[in-house]
C-alpha cells in the first residue's frame, strides 16, 4: 500500500504581504463624511421686546419667500430694488424657472445689501440677524441665506490684507470670495486670526404660511 505523501504547509506570506500593501491604498481612497454645524438661536417667548433708553431695540430681519427677500431694518422694510414691483420684496428672484430653488434667488444683491448695512456706523457693532422663511421655501435656501449673512468677503488675493468686506460685482466673484482674516481674541483670551463676520449670530424665526 503506497504511503500518502504528506501535504506541504500552505505558504501565506505572499498573500499577507499583498494585503498589507493594499490596506493603505484603500484607506487613501476612502471618503469620510463631512458634517458642518451651523450655530443658530431659536426665538424665545417674551412679554415684549426689550427697550433701550425708551427706544425699540435695533433689529435686522430677513424674510424669505418664493418671490425673493424682504429686508426689514428696524421698524421699516427697505424699498424694492431694481425691477421689483412697489410693495413687493426688497430683492426679487432672478431665475423663476430654475429647477434648483437656490438658483432662483439673487444672492449677489442680498450680500451687497447686507454689507452696505453692516458698514454703516450705527450697524458696525451689530452682529445679529433674524431670518424667517415661508413654509414653502426649500431648506437649502434658508441655509444659503445664513451663509451669505455670516461673513464679509473680499477677493481671494486680498484675504490676508483686507480689514473690511467689499461689494461684489458678479456672482462668480462672490462665489470665489473669502472672508478676510483679522486679528481677534478667541474664547480663551488668546490672540488669533479669525474670519471677519458680518451678521454671524443668526436667529431663526418661526416659518410663515404662504397664502
Amino acid at each position: 500500500m503506497a504511503k500518502l505523501e504528506e501535504a506541504e504547509d500552505l505558504n501565506l506570506t505572499p498573500i499577507m504581504n499583498m494585503v498589507l500593501v493594499l490596506i493603505p491604498l484603500m484607506l487613501l481612497n476612502v471618503v469620510f463624511m463631512e458634517i458642518t454645524v451651523i450655530e443658530v438661536t431659536m426665538p424665545q417667548r417674551s412679554a415684549g421686546a426689550a427697550m433701550n433708553n425708551g427706544e425699540p431695540p435695533k433689529r435686522l430681519q430677513l424674510f424669505i419667500s418664493q418671490q425673493g427677500f424682504t429686508i426689514v431694518e428696524g421698524m421699516s422694510s427697505l424699498p424694492a430694488k431694481g425691477e421689483c414691483p412697489a410693495g413687493g420684496p426688497t430683492i426679487c428672484t432672478i431665475k423663476e424657472t430654475a429647477e434648483v430653488e437656490t438658483d432662483r434667488h439673487n444672492w449677489l444683491e442680498l450680500y451687497n445689501t447686507l454689507l452696505e448695512i453692516k458698514q454703516r456706523p450705527d450697524w458696525t457693532d451689530h452682529d445679529q440677524i433674524e431670518i424667517v422663511a415661508d413654509s414653502s421655501v426649500n431648506f437649502g435656501v434658508l441655509v444659503k441665506a445664513m451663509d451669505i449673512a455670516r461673513y464679509q468677503l473680499v477677493p481671494r488675493a486680498e484675504q490676508s490684507t483686507a480689514t473690511k468686506g467689499k461689494m461684489m460685482k458678479s456672482w462668480s466673484e462672490l462665489n470665489e470670495a473669502l472672508a478676510p482674516l483679522v486679528d481677534a481674541t478667541d474664547a480663551d483670551g488668546n490672540s488669533a486670526k479669525m474670519a471677519l463676520g458680518m451678521f454671524p449670530v443668526v436667529v431663526l424665526g418661526l416659518p410663515t404660511v404662504s397664502n
